[in-house]
């Protein structure tokens, strides 16, 4: 890395880092303000508290981030500009794209961090935050599932869980499943007062079968399975897994990108409307970061040009190009939802547009 790249990152990632703890200061005293007579109830510890309000802001990392980048980039071409030190760095023979590499090497790997960050950690992690929130601050309570339903399309299955502990997945307790032929009639279901998956398999405990014919009538009586009063029954057949219990149960925005898709591919027979919102989601997710990276195509050339036209028409060019971003993000979340145009272009295009403007004043930078 050259002496000029470190000095450029410096000047950049200071004011970043300022803008980013000021933003994330005012939304978590905003929040305090709603939970302070609960926590001061509930008394939790301040390790806890601390975990819970970077939980609360995972969520917004995703617009905290390229504001406060491209305020830090429009502050940091200021001072150059206004030290002239990027007209001393044009002197000696260095190209203008060539300086503003380190923003836009920036703007991408924050792009990357955000999306790696906003599907492995933020929706897990929002959930706990909403659950102690929901708990008044008491860790001690767990939130369990009553009567949790389960549909397995490809294998003609229905899981009827009686209580399922989110934090637990591989110990169910009531257990129902119905099996179905490919004509929709019964052929058995099986209950059992509870179900493990251990060892990659399901084992149920004291489980009872009951059989049905053609006419979906019962034949016989329910019958147990196994030997002894207190069987064990591995159930290899099965190929639910816990996880799968899970997301059928969780909100959409608390799961993550492979969460998210395995409960598409399982669940093929949704309302059109309700798929092309989930579809859009799931594009939506791995979109939106990168406005890190379309920010700095906009701040640059506004930053670069504070010398001459000033500084507020060029803050307000830049922020006026981000609004314009986030109001077609939200159109494209419209008519992606309602199957106007494809979910995945919906969820893409304020990108694809604002991509290109961005590329456009760049090339128009001198």
């Amino acid at each position: 890395m050259k002496l000029i790249d470190k000095h450029l990152l410096r000047e950049l990632l200071i004011p970043l880092c300022y803008c980013l703890v000021g933003f994330a200061m005012v939304l978590l005293i905003g929040e305090m303000f709603g939970d302070i007579d609960r926590i001061l109830s509930a008394r939790p510890g301040w390790l806890l508290v601390v975990r819970f309000y970077v939980s609360i802001l995972g969520p917004m990392l995703q617009y905290l981030m390229p504001a406060s980048l491209m305020l830090a980039t429009l502050y940091t071409l200021y001072g150059l500009t206004r030290n002239n030190e990027l007209v001393a760095m044009r002197a000696s023979g260095i190209s203008i794209y060539r300086l503003m590499l380190p923003f836009v090497f920036v703007g991408f790997i924050l792009s990357i961090a955000v999306a790696v960050v906003g599907d492995l950690w933020v929706p897990h992690a929002f959930e706990w935050a909403q659950d102690i929130k929901s708990n008044k601050f008491n860790i001690g309570t767990t939130n369990t599932i009553q009567r949790c339903i389960y549909l397995n399309p490809e294998a003609q299955r229905q899981w009827i869980i009686t209580e399922l502990d989110p934090k637990k997945p591989h110990i169910l307790h009531g257990v129902e499943v119905k099996q179905e032929s490919t004509e929709g009639h019964r052929l058995y279901v099986i209950t059992a007062a509870r179900a493990e998956f251990l060892d990659q398999q399901w084992w149920f405990f004291n489980p009872y079968i009951q059989r049905f014919g053609l006419t979906d009538n019962p034949i016989g009586q329910p019958t147990l399975m196994g030997v002894g009063e207190h069987s064990v029954v591995e159930m290899p057949e099965f190929d639910e897994t816990p996880e799968a219990f899970v997301s059928a149960v969780r909100k959409w925005e608390h799961l993550n990108m492979r969460e998210m898709y395995h409960y598409l591919r399982t669940h093929p027979g949704m309302a059109e409307r309700a798929l092309n919102e989930k579809r859009f989601s799931l594009h939506d997710r791995l979109a939106m970061p990168w406005a890190c990276l379309i920010v700095v195509f906009f701040a640059i050339p506004a930053g670069a040009r504070t010398g001459r036209q000033g500084v507020l028409s060029a803050v307000f060019a830049a922020i006026a190009l981000m609004a314009g971003f986030y109001t077609l993000a939200q159109i494209g979340r419209i008519i992606g939802s309602l199957g106007v145009i494809p979910p995945w272009t919906g969820a893409w295009l304020s990108n694809m547009v604002f991509g290109m403007v961005g590329i456009v004043l760049l090339k128009r930078l001198h």
